[in-house]
């Protein structure tokens, strides 16, 4: 006889070593990206209007609601093009990890090598974010590129040097705020096939990335990371 599937049991207690064997966590793995990437979607044509959608696709310089769904479905198709030899101990977390915890979240995705990208100032220049500098970039070997809104690519160079931090794959220092923006919208373009983490102190920035379908997380004063999204519901 067929039990009944509950929502506390719906895609739990799967067997890891078989989904691992079998491709099956790849699987689970677009699932979960689609699901986020239609969380984002449903909030900007459902919950959100065409005059506030068209003030942020010009500071990003799309030129149309269409040159935006093109991005969206290149972000689409790098989903499915994530690598087929996708693993994990556990393979509910696949289905259970809440965004909340970056950790959580960058342990699940690390095998993928995703992008790591940060602010510089009040961000990477608050001391109290340095080890999380180290974690991400000695200890798990990830890619991290700076883009900022200070013009001074020599200033976030010598900082990061007088700190003994490690030189990230790309320094973006561009000159404003809409510039910072633009770049960020290029980065997402350029690496569609990749995860791709955000970390910045101010929100605005955030709800950007969130378009652009990054994980955000704040960084606040007192060293506290928080899960940015621009979900309504």
């Amino acid at each position: 006889m067929l039990g009944t599937i509950t929502r506390d049991s719906y895609l739990t207690d799967m067997p890891t070593d078989i989904l691992n064997k079998y491709g099956l966590t790849k699987t689970l793995l677009t699932r979960r990206e689609t699901i986020y990437l239609k969380h984002v979607l449903k909030n900007i044509f459902h919950y959100a209007d065409e005059e506030w959608l068209n003030e942020k696709l010009n500071m990003m310089q799309f030129k149309s609601q269409f040159k935006y769904m093109q991005f969206v479905t290149d972000k689409l198709r790098g989903i499915y093009k994530l690598p087929r030899d996708y693993f994990v101990e556990d393979v509910d977390t696949i289905v259970k990890e809440k965004r909340d915890s970056l950790f959580k979240m960058i342990d699940l995705y690390k095998q993928l090598n995703p992008l790591i990208v940060l602010d510089f100032d009040k961000t990477i220049t608050n001391l109290k974010f340095h080890t999380l500098y180290e974690y991400l970039s000695d200890d798990l070997g990830l890619d991290i590129v700076i883009n900022s809104a200070n013009p001074d690519e020599k200033i976030i160079t010598n900082y990061l040097i007088k700190h003994k931090l490690a030189l990230p794959k790309k320094i973006f220092a561009n000159k404003g705020k809409k510039k910072k923006i633009v770049r960020l919208k290029d980065i997402a373009y350029k690496n569609s096939n990749k995860i791709i983490f955000y970390i910045d102190d101010e929100k605005e920035y955030l709800d950007y990335g969130c378009l652009l379908f990054m994980y955000c997380y704040e960084y606040t004063k007192n060293g506290k990371l928080r899960n940015r999204t621009i979900f309504q519901k």
